[in-house]
């Protein structure tokens, strides 16, 4: 029962982090500033490598 509850923690952790991911990587080049614009595809890029670490 334990094991399952964690599995499906996990695999929600995982989805937001993969959502998020995707959403910051939409606007990949729509910043104001090339600054912001990339830190938001390395945020994105770093939500997306916990996604798959998860």
């Amino acid at each position: 029962m334990r094991s399952t509850t964690y599995e499906r923690h996990r695999t929600r952790l995982a989805d937001n982090a993969l959502v998020l991911g995707q959403c910051l990587a939409e606007w990949c080049g729509h910043g104001p500033i090339l600054e912001e614009d990339l830190s938001l595809t390395n945020t994105a890029l770093d939500l997306i490598g916990q996604a798959r670490l998860l």
